[in-house]
């Protein structure tokens, strides 16, 4: 299943993906108004959090093992 490529489906597009990325949207202008931090720390802080999400990484091998994902 592992070579299979996943997609999310319109109604998963519309619901809880959306939902998702507006929230994540609006906790980093959160964290902007309170910190004050420019948006170049703000992409270096997404791009950290992305790394923990490569197929590759510690973090996601472990995901695997413990049955998180679908």
């Amino acid at each position: 299943m592992k070579n299979k490529k996943w997609a999310p489906s319109q109604e998963e597009n519309l619901g809880i993906i959306t939902s998702v990325y507006e929230s994540i949207k609006e906790e980093l202008l959160e964290l902007q108004k309170e910190t004050g931090c420019p948006d170049s720390f703000i992409y270096d802080f997404i791009s950290k959090i992305q790394n923990e999400w490569h197929p590759e990484s510690c973090h996601s091998i472990v995901r695997n093992k413990k049955g998180n994902i679908r």
